[in-house]
């Protein structure tokens, strides 16, 4: 099916400039753009971009996928200053778009909406996290932290509410606190892209000869909102609990040089490595030689990273924080920012193989329904449900 239209994506996102190439270690072609290619003719992706030296993930753009840059403006100062001039850039593809979609929460998103409503453009909203998780105290130490919350949880929840469709990543939990006017136009499904192929082959992890606890963490480092701190307390407390473990930090971000030096001050820096930023199918592959996948965030929509750690065979345990509970149990799950909760869950499975392991099954059938060709006849009747919906608006 092809709906003959285009659509124009509006984002903020983690994009990387190299040279005259536009990449994402989370949403190149195949995971991102590909799947709204599939159903219309064009897709725009606009968005920031960010100069790097090394392109670490994939191409963004590919066939009927293209990506408009609207600068490398980062943080309030380079916001303000790049106003003007991000306005009118934003302005031009919002008034030559056939279609605009945005996706919430965001400075970007929320700029856009304020075009949309003052221009008259109908716009859909993609809801993929909660604001006020993300600029909660535990979360965001930033001074202006209160402020940007409330103006992030107001123009997510107007967006919603003015939303010709809206889209969430959850079953129910964004639904609920950013609700669009009617039921019929809500659509709720992930966007993780987990291949069909990873639910072929046998999940089955060979422990550790010693006994020894491979525990992987994947997420960005650009604040405090991913509880890298509390999972560094966490093997702390493992230590002196004499718990024979080790942790793998993947991702890179403006706070990593503060959580290393944390790591030394616990001590447990031999037991730590920063691997930085890596391409998605290096990501996966250290996932999979890991025993244990723990994310212990403040805020979250339904994240991709525990969704892939899961589906790899590498059990999880969570915050309880955002969807985490729709496809985890209780047990896997701990409030966030409790470090001695978190220690002892992990604990538990360090000196239970078995149920370890039965853990790893339990989780890798739960996103079963989160597979490629599951996610993707969803999509495929959500962007017709969209087309539709704009056609007739």
């Amino acid at each position: 099916m092809n709906c003959e239209r285009s659509i124009t994506l509006i984002m903020d996102g983690n994009f990387r400039r190299v040279g005259s190439q536009i990449i994402s270690p989370h949403m190149g072609y195949a995971r991102f753009g590909a799947r709204f290619s599939e159903s219309f003719d064009d897709v725009v992706i606009v968005a920031r971009s960010f100069p790097a030296a090394e392109a670490i993930g994939e191409s963004v753009v590919g066939e009927r996928v293209s990506f408009v840059d609207l600068g490398a403006n980062r943080g309030a100062s380079g916001l303000v200053k790049s106003l003007p001039r991000l306005l009118i850039r934003l302005y031009r593809e919002i008034s030559a778009a056939s279609i605009v979609l945005i996706r919430f929460p965001g400075n970007i998103a929320s700029l856009a909406l304020l075009l949309c409503l003052i221009s008259g453009k109908r716009f859909s909203v993609e809801v993929v996290a909660d604001p006020a998780d993300y600029f909660s105290a535990a979360a965001s130490k930033h001074p202006l932290r209160s402020i940007a919350g409330f103006v992030h949880r107001w123009t997510t929840r107007l967006a919603a509410r003015r939303a010709v469709t809206v889209r969430y990543v959850t079953r129910d939990y964004l639904q609920i606190r950013y609700p669009a006017q009617s039921p019929d136009k809500m659509f709720g499904f992930s966007d993780v892209h987990l291949r069909d192929s990873l639910f072929q082959t046998s999940g089955v992890r060979t422990a550790a000869p010693d006994g020894h606890l491979r525990i992987i963490n994947t997420a960005m480092m650009h604040n405090h909102s991913k509880g890298h701190l509390v999972l560094l307390e966490a093997m702390a407390e493992l230590r002196r609990r004499a718990v024979d473990c080790s942790l793998t930090l993947i991702g890179d971000g403006a706070r990593r040089t503060e959580f290393e030096a944390q790591a030394a001050r616990l001590g447990v820096s031999d037991n730590v490595r920063f691997l930085g930023l890596i391409d998605a199918d290096s990501v996966a592959a250290h996932v999979a030689q890991h025993d244990l996948f723990v994310l212990p965030s403040y805020q979250e929509g339904m994240p991709r990273a525990m969704l892939e750690a899961m589906a790899a065979g590498t059990p999880v345990i969570a915050s309880n924080v955002g969807g985490i509970s729709e496809v985890l149990c209780e047990t896997s799950m701990v409030p966030a920012g409790d470090v001695i909760a978190l220690a002892t869950r992990i604990e538990t499975l360090a000196r239970d193989r078995t149920l370890l392991a039965t853990r790893a099954e339990t989780d890798r059938e739960a996103t079963r329904p989160f597979g490629y060709s599951a996610l993707q006849s969803r999509y495929r009747a959500y962007c017709a449900a969209l087309a539709r919906a704009h056609l007739h608006a």
